[in-house]
């Protein structure tokens, strides 16, 4: 009995310090977790998830808790009982993966800003194949006005938060601590660890004379500890242009033929021998394009040093034979700590850009006589291909494959970008930081103009060859101090004070010459040429110089006060007025830690902000404060001179353009953080914003030369921005985000030269935008198209109080223009507002969902309110000169009483400027909801991939557009200027891109 108790007794102990050993799989965000570290709670024993997020822990007792931790993710707690496999999925912790936003010169947690911030992270922005980032943001930023240009490495417009100035509405590009001005074409998005949008004076103020548009931060991916992790992205696909409906030839002819004889004129119609050609122009010009992006990149290193690096490659053909634009990249980031006080690090980033100049040959290819081959009949030609194409039978338009054939222009740029650093913490918190950063760019154009004769009215008689050479080297030294600390638990300090120093130097050359004997490749350069020789040069350099500081306050995360100010001193300013003071206050209130609310258990987390600030603009010609001197011609006995005359009358009081702001935000947190929002009102209005003023003509200047630059003009943009994020995960399988934002902006002019209105966007000896003191700024302004003629009745009823008819030169089937004044005359007195080109809203909609392997992302982006000036409308109904016109132009248009009473009748002489005279008639509805990316991806099974973890996706990008406009693109109507904006010119318009994509991480 005794050798049977110690028996047991002996298998107790054995029992209690036997291990057992579980496995499993970890994993999170859908893909499975590298380095997560599952531990047993309250024992010694932890291992890592390897690189298939599989881990294997051994445990001394067959009961206890298993704890899971990886940074981003929220920590788990799973129980076991004798099980030897746990599976566990971790939750991203949202407050951990945006706890740090990057603002200037610092970083600080989202939950302590102050100001109005909008942050992004690049893994949001990789889904799009775009070749600037911006367009990626599009929809994702609220209160960010993005537009497409459309083209092979098109710059897009960025307004943020409306216009305070006609200098321009670019914001300024800030990468990697270093000001890159306002493209960043050269970026490759790949690269991109987040995106902050400064869009209030309180946080763009830091950034003094350049801040007055906003400003984007752009933090590219780093290192970190571990091992070496690759990635590999790819994605291909092609791209198409919507077709229009254009009539064929019968219904061209139709068209061409009742004009003339609806104004009682016989038609001048050629018809020569085989001309039952019905060339499609549109196929014959419009062609497919493609897409493709790749980028491989590796991060890793250890507590002394850590790495990362990227090389890719972005490519993008036009929709013609001809343009294109590529893209090299490269990027090197290290980062050595040669103890716990001294760190070093530099940021290399080479790039190559070549360009094939692309056409904007789409309107010819609508407006080209579809009666009319592509080529001459072969018994024509010569040796010289370019002289074989056809002239059009019955329009004055050029042959567009022709123009497409002899297009040949492009440019090749290299660049250097660096930004090296050192960093010391003499004490804890205090950091002090060193940074000299250069860009440098090399830029060579080339431009061949054949020689061709394809008909008196189309030809080009003498071949010419042009060259640029453009070299660009800027850099910019910044200095600052920074310490953060916390006293007594509940106070919490971070203070920085800094200084740069910035210098920007352009040279450039140009030279060209015509009388180039031949269209030969051997010959297309400026040395061939004999005649018209011409050559120019210039540098260009200016400076900024700057002082900065900012001190942030908060109390227990519950009170915050922030306050900074920045001094600049600009060359491009004359003396006593080159430097200008820029300070800004924000406070908030986290109203959710007070008792009263904490009680509620409403709020997940509620925030109040304030903030007020001054911003700058410098983005003017440097040499406005100087009087010039430049060549001009004169003409003495019927010979030409050239001379010299007054070129620029320069302003000695000239100082900067201001910008004050207002911000108003609420921050509010629901349902344990599933549901976020953030609502803001601004308000901004620049003072001294400069314009040009003519001097009085008694004082000699010529006309030409006149005016001067003065600090005179105002303008105001107020609004408002709502956003609302919904995050939650239905189960282990199924997790789904979905946001929306809401945006408003209304653009005011205040004070103009003299209250003298801008006009702008030439149409007929006409302007069509009219911008004036008081009044929102790009509206368009003609005369209200009333509904048409329907009879001579109603002609001779159209008059004044004495009887006299309003429209002389009107027939039944013109348009009836309003009398607004009722004064009997039917003039400029007459016109009035007739649309806007800004919108009233802006909208963008993002959904993730992920079930499984599979996930979906969709991106839509809108504008509602907005109108568009169709300028190209009454061609494409009118036929006017003889073009091609829509296939429906010639039901449509007025053919007898009550037939229509919008599209009036055919005609060459148009006597009653239908077409010609700026009226509603052209304004349409230029709203439009735009899905702008659509894609399915799947992640390969592990079993499948042997370890590799590999997605795959299918992507439709601009899929479909919801919108009543009848152009080619409502969104490319908003390119023009600020001051000229919702003006259709036929502009390049937003292809469909087709891609299938791939993405390999080991």
């Amino acid at each position: 009995m005794k050798k049977l108790l110690v028996w047991m007794f002996m298998v107790m102990v054995t029992a209690a310090n036997a291990q057992i050993t579980i496995t499993g799989k970890i994993m999170g965000d859908n893909e499975p977790l590298i380095g997560a570290t599952v531990r047993e709670k309250g024992g010694t024993s932890a291992a890592m998830s390897d690189i298939d997020g599989n881990y294997t822990l051994s445990v001394k007792n067959s009961q206890g808790v298993l704890v899971f931790t990886m940074v981003g993710f929220v920590t788990k707690e799973i129980p076991y009982n004798g099980q030897q496999t746990i599976d566990v999925y971790l939750d991203s912790d949202t407050k951990l993966m945006d706890e740090v936003v990057v603002i200037g010169y610092g970083v600080v947690k989202k939950s302590d800003l102050t100001s109005s911030i909008t942050s992004v992270k690049g893994d949001d922005l990789k889904t799009m194949n775009a070749g600037n980032a911006m367009l990626s943001m599009q929809g994702k930023a609220n209160g960010v006005q993005i537009t497409s240009a459309g083209g092979p490495g098109a710059t897009p417009r960025v307004i943020i938060r409306g216009v305070t100035t006609i200098n321009g509405s670019d914001p300024l590009y800030v990468v990697d601590g270093f000001p890159v001005g306002n493209n960043i074409n050269f970026l490759n998005q790949d690269e991109i660890e987040s995106i902050e949008v400064l869009k209030d004076a309180s946080a763009a103020a830091i950034y003094g004379t350049r801040g007055s548009n906003g400003v984007i931060m752009i933090t590219t991916k780093k290192g970190s500890q571990g091992k070496t992790k690759f990635t590999l992205n790819a994605n291909y696909g092609f791209t198409t242009v919507n077709k229009p409906n254009l009539a064929d030839a019968s219904t061209f002819e139709k068209v061409f033929k009742e004009r003339y004889t609806n104004d009682g004129n016989v038609p001048v119609w050629n018809t020569p021998e085989g001309l039952g050609i019905n060339t499609d122009w549109w196929d014959q010009t419009v062609k497919t394009g493609y897409t493709q992006n790749y980028n491989f990149s590796f991060q890793g290193g250890d507590k002394k040093f850590v790495y990362s690096g990227s090389v890719g490659y972005f490519g993008e053909k036009s929709q013609f034979d001809v343009g294109k634009w590529e893209r090299f990249t490269a990027r090197f980031n290290t980062e050595y700590n040669f103890n716990s006080y001294v760190k070093a690090g530099i940021n290399m980033a080479p790039k190559f850009e070549t360009w094939k100049d692309t056409p904007n040959l789409f309107g010819a290819a609508m407006k080209m006589d579809p009666t009319t081959p592509v080529l001459k009949a072969e018994n024509l030609w010569d040796s010289n291909p370019f002289n074989n194409y056809a002239r059009s039978y019955n329009n004055q338009e050029w042959n567009p494959v022709a123009s497409v054939a002899r297009q040949n222009s492009g440019s090749n740029e290299y660049g250097m970008m660096m930004i090296p650093f050192l960093s010391i913490e003499p004490i804890k918190g205090l950091i002090a930081r060193t940074q000299y950063s250069v860009n440098a760019r090399f830029r060579m154009s080339d431009s061949f103009t054949p020689k061709f004769f394809i008909d008196n009215l189309e030809r080009n008689d003498l071949a010419s060859a042009s060259r640029n050479v453009s070299h660009w080297v800027d850099w910019n030294w910044t200095n600052t101090l920074n310490y953060n600390t916390t006293f007594s638990n509940k106070h919490n300090v971070n203070l920085m004070g800094g200084f740069t120093m910035e210098r920007f130097a352009d040279y450039w050359i140009n030279g060209s010459r015509a009388g180039i004997p031949s269209n030969h490749p051997n010959l297309q350069y400026v040395s061939a040429g004999t005649l018209n020789e011409a050559a120019s040069g210039s540098n260009t350099f200016t400076s900024l110089m700057s002082y900065l500081g900012r001190a942030m306050y908060n109390y227990d995360s519950k009170y915050y006060v922030t306050a900074s100010f920045r001094v600049d001193g600009s060359s491009k300013f004359p003396e006593g007025n080159k430097y200008a003071t820029f300070p800004a206050v924000s406070l908030a209130w986290r109203a959710s830690e007070e008792a009263f609310l904490k009680d509620l258990n409403v709020f997940s987390d509620l925030k109040i902000r304030a903030g007020w600030g001054r911003v700058g603009n410098q983005s003017i010609n440097p040499n406005l404060y100087l009087n010039l001197i430049g060549a001009a011609d004169y003409v003495f006995n019927g010979d030409r001179n050239v001379g010299t005359a007054i070129s620029l009358v320069g302003n000695r009081l000239l100082t900067w353009e201001t910008v004050e702001d207002y911000n108003f935000g609420v921050d509010a947190s629901f349902l344990n953080n599933r549901l976020n929002i953030v609502a803001d009102w601004f308000t901004k209005k620049s003072k001294d914003m400069l314009m040009a003023r003519q001097n009085l003509s008694i004082l000699g200047y010529p006309m030409w030369a006149g005016e001067m630059m003065t600090n005179i003009g105002s303008m105001q943009a107020r609004g408002w921005e709502f956003s609302a994020n919904w995050r939650d995960k239905a189960s282990n399988d199924f997790n789904y985000e979905v946001g929306v934002n809401l945006s408003s902006v209304k653009n005011k002019a205040l004070t103009l030269v003299d209250n003298t209105p801008i006009l702008r966007g030439g149409f007929f000896n006409d302007y069509i935008v009219r911008n004036e003191e008081g009044a929102e700024i790009s509206r368009f302004y003609g005369f209200i198209a009333d509904g048409i003629f329907q009879n001579q009745t109603e002609i001779n009823s159209h008059t004044s109080e004495r009887g006299d008819l309003l429209q002389p030169n009107a027939v039944p089937g013109d348009i009836r223009f309003k009398d607004l004044n009722n004064d009997g005359v039917l003039d400029d007195k007459d016109k009035t507002y007739i649309g806007n080109a800004f919108p009233n809203l802006m909208l963008g909609l993002n959904l993730k969902l992920a079930y499984k392997n599979f996930d979906l992302v969709t991106n839509f982006y809108g504008t509602f309110g907005n109108d568009i000036y169709n300028s190209a409308k009454g061609g494409f109904y009118a036929g006017t000169n003889g073009q091609n016109v829509y296939a429906d132009a010639y039901d449509k248009a007025w053919r007898g009483e009550g037939s229509t009473n919008f599209y009036p009748r055919l005609s060459v002489n148009d006597r009653n400027l239908n077409f010609r005279r700026v009226s509603s008639f052209f304004v349409e509805d230029g709203s439009y909801l735009r899905a702008k990316l659509i894609q399915l991806g799947y992640n390969i099974p592990f079993s499948l991939t042997k370890g590799l973890n590999v997605r795959v996706s299918a992507s439709a990008q601009n899929l479909f557009t919801i919108t009543n406009y009848s152009g080619l693109d409502p969104e490319g109507a908003a390119m023009g200027s600020v001051l000229e904006s919702g003006i259709d010119n036929l502009a390049y318009p937003n292809p469909k891109s087709f891609l299938l994509g791939v993405n390999i991480n080991f």
